[in-house]
């Protein structure tokens, strides 16, 4: 009930108790009018709807400023005409309204419209909301048609070629059971498992051993890179880490093509992927809701590495660049063919260090061109 059904609901009565009380005609007349009307207002809104709603988001999926539409199909079950309406549904903090045109009797409809996709994160879009009015706007009924549907914005990915490793790595053959299996290079015998290929299996030590054998093969070249994301507030502002995000997703998409397996770690203590991580989609969900957090230090992630699986590329993605951190990368080029810190800072100067390739940038657009820059070199 509105303030002015309120108000008509309380004069009604008092005009018809002052009528009845002082035998006032006229007092009668005008609170039976004004309880009429509450009464009337009331039964207009409190009907069943012959309207029903249904909507479908297209893709659920989206990366950031990607459009991602919202179709709604709507239906008037009745034979009578509906008048126009307005559709409203929340999405975040916004909200976004649809006019519905005026139905006639069993006519069906469609309207489309854009979600607003500015900024990553993953939301609900609440059901639908059709607000009923009485002619004299004394009551107003929300109703709500649909479910909640979840929407999930990424980051952008930009354009960033892949680096050149140089040389096939592991000339002499892998260096440890976590190399990705191949058909290139032989790295040991195995106990055969259920699904192997038979004719990977060594007959001669098979029959030595008593139980089969399988060579394990692996390959020697396929590129694996980890990404470090260097999630400390204090290198930020609230733009410049969005940059970040869509550069370390950029990076990410990069060195995952052809499903080479990638890894992220974050100076949390967050690890997605791994060596045996071909798909990148864990890596993007998780980078869609990531926030800035004190928790841990480059250094000491930095320093975990050295104990982890090497890789074809180590790169760093950090905001204002910490000077001091830079030995700590470089003292890992035995572990990585080729070390890359991106630094997205808007005052950022070009800086050099022994052993480590530095991008400096001030935004997600300048560092794409400053690493497909360096990927030519």
């Amino acid at each position: 009930m509105t303030p002015f059904g309120l108000a008509a609901l309380l004069g009604g009565g008092g005009s018809l108790t002052l009528g009845l009380v002082f035998d006032w005609p006229p007092f009668d007349i005008i609170g039976i009018g004004l309880l009429a009307a509450v009464v009337l207002g009331f039964a207009s809104v409190a009907r069943p709807s012959r309207v029903t709603i249904e909507r479908e988001i297209q893709p659920p999926r989206v990366p950031k400023g990607e459009p991602a539409i919202a179709l709604l199909t709507f239906v008037n079950r009745g034979r009578r005409p509906v008048p126009t309406t307005i559709a409203t549904q929340h999405f975040s903090a916004q909200r976004v309204r649809t006019v519905i045109p005026s139905l006639r009797g069993r006519e069906r409809g469609t309207r489309a419209y854009r979600l607003p996709t500015t900024r990553r994160g993953v939301y609900d879009v609440e059901p639908v909301e059709i607000v009923r009015r009485d002619p004299f706007e004394l009551f107003r009924l929300i109703r709500k048609q649909g479910d909640t549907q979840r929407i999930q914005v990424y980051p952008r990915v930009l354009d960033f070629a892949r680096l050149p490793t140089g040389q096939s790595r592991y000339i002499e053959g892998p260096s440890s059971d976590m190399s990705p299996q191949g058909t290139i290079t032989f790295h040991r015998l195995r106990e055969y498992v259920p699904g192997d290929d038979l004719r990977l299996v060594h007959w001669r030590s098979s029959a030595h051993a008593g139980q089969l054998l399988i060579k394990h093969n692996v390959d020697t070249s396929q590129p694996y890179t980890v990404v470090m994301f260097d999630l400390r507030p204090a290198r930020y502002t609230a733009e410049s880490f969005e940059q970040a995000v869509d550069v370390v997703a950029s990076v990410v998409v990069s060195a995952g093509r052809d499903k080479a397996p990638a890894e992220l770690r974050c100076t949390d203590g967050a690890i997605i992927g791994g060596p045996q991580a071909h798909i990148v989609t864990p890596l993007i969900d998780y980078l869609t809701s990531v926030e800035a957090t004190s928790a841990g230090s480059l250094r000491e992630q930095l320093l975990a590495l050295r104990h982890a699986h090497g890789g074809t590329e180590l790169v760093v993605v950090t905001g204002v660049l910490d000077h001091a951190d830079l030995p700590a990368v470089a003292a890992l080029r035995r572990r990585f063919d080729r070390l890359v810190v991106v630094t997205i800072d808007p005052a950022a100067e070009q800086l050099q260090f022994p052993g480590v390739r530095i991008v400096a940038a001030a935004d997600a657009d300048a560092a794409r061109d400053g690493w497909n820059l360096q990927a030519r070199e």
